[in-house]
């Protein structure tokens, strides 16, 4: 028996019971369009991970003040990090391109007139555009006069420029930071969010100095951005980082570093291994879906032989053999699933489209979900119809017709 003549014998046969049928690929659109979901979110969360990473900076090394693994900027207590340590990292560790200590404060309130927003308060050198590979948009970047001059220059990013000046050009203007105010020289470039989904654009830069000794009144700093000269020496250079500041600190073990090191690397490997785990997880829920799926398809289907034994007996009564029989089965549980395939992805598309709209959340529309849904449809379809389609085959024409 041709393909046409199996795919229309079996178009025919599940026309005549028409819900059956919507019942058999219900568990399949659920399932594929769930795993659509799935791998379209998880790779528009990827592609937004990777451009975080990049923003992070692909050679770049952060040491932080405070111990543990928690992640974010040191609080105030963190106290464990001084400039001496900044400048010995630069004079003792070779293949760094700069070494840039600067002091972070998030959660600061910052006032232009009777508007107000509060930011990251960062007090930097000039070695902090190239240690972050980040420069001025408009104006002017923090220069070693200011530094020591301990001038009342700032330069805001692209969120602060926007919350406090709307589409006003704001270099020139003052701003207030407690009872120091401080002059505008320039806009940060936009740089969008880190690894971790926090807004790399809200944030204020000052002369460190100035921080240290106007505006918090402080002798340490918080942070040291390391730039590596090659990528291959990353790893490298942070354990000879991590020895150094060990002496520094006469920390021996077991005693625990009060302070945290991370490279651009370790970044990557984390986010990633987080991201597989979750998608790993929810792939898994959809696999069980399209499972529950198939063995609805299976019983369905071993009622239906059951119920049309009459057609199979008279059908083999006027020659079609067993394996004819069997063909036709199976041809309706592949029609069956691949119809509920092909929906399941176009309603997960549409899904994912309206997160993406509603949620703010990113959504990668690729053709992985297409071929898996045809893939999974086939595999499911051939499962659950396969021992259906034996029974029929098997049944003996003369007591199928009897009923």
């Amino acid at each position: 028996m041709s393909i046409s003549k199996i795919i229309s014998l079996s178009l025919k046969g599940l026309s005549k019971y028409k819900m059956r049928t919507f019942l058999m690929m219900l568990g399949i659109i659920i399932g594929i369009a769930t795993l659509t979901v799935i791998v379209s979110m998880a790779k528009g969360a990827q592609d937004k991970v990777m451009k975080g990473i990049q923003n992070f900076g692909p050679n770049a090394i952060m040491i932080q003040a405070g111990g543990g693994k928690m992640t974010g900027p040191p609080d105030e207590k963190d106290t464990t990090l001084t400039l001496d340590d900044a400048r010995a990292i630069k004079e003792t560790i070779s293949g760094l391109r700069v070494a840039a200590p600067y002091i972070q404060r998030p959660g600061q309130n910052v006032i232009y007139g009777d508007k107000n927003t509060t930011t990251n308060i960062m007090g930097v050198t000039p070695d902090w555009e190239d240690a972050w590979q980040w420069h001025v948009k408009d104006g002017d970047f923090i220069s070693e006069e200011d530094v020591s001059g301990m001038t009342k220059n700032c330069i805001l990013g692209q969120t602060v420029a926007k919350d406090l000046f709307g589409g006003q050009n704001p270099i020139g203007e003052t701003i207030r930071i407690g009872n120091v105010s401080l002059k505008v020289i320039g806009v940060l470039q936009g740089r969008g969010t880190s690894p971790i989904g926090t807004d790399m654009d809200s944030r204020v830069l000052i002369p460190l100095s100035t921080v240290m000794r106007r505006v918090f009144n402080i002798t340490y700093i918080t942070t040291i951005r390391l730039y590596v000269e090659e990528a291959s020496r990353l790893e490298t250079i942070t354990r000879e980082v991590t020895s150094l500041l060990r002496e520094r600190h006469h920390i021996a073990p077991p005693q625990e570093d009060d302070f945290r090191i991370r490279n651009s690397l370790a970044v990557a490997k984390t986010v990633k291994g987080v991201s597989k785990t979750l998608t790993t997880f929810l792939g898994l829920l959809s696999l069980i879906s399209l499972g529950v799926g198939g063995i609805v398809i299976a019983n369905i289907m071993f009622v239906s032989v059951n119920e049309r034994r009459m057609e199979i007996g008279i059908r083999r009564a006027f020659g079609a053999r067993g394996k004819d029989i069997m063909n036709q089965f199976l041809g309706e549980a592949l029609i069956v699933t691949l119809i509920g395939g092909v929906a399941g992805t176009i309603l997960g598309v549409g899904i994912s489209k309206g997160i993406a709209m509603l949620m703010k959340m990113p959504a990668m529309i690729s053709w992985e979900p297409f071929v898996l849904a045809i893939v999974f449809s086939t595999i499911v379809g051939v499962m659950a119809g396969l021992q259906p389609a034996k029974r029929a085959a098997s049944m003996d024409p003369v007591d199928a017709i009897r009923g």
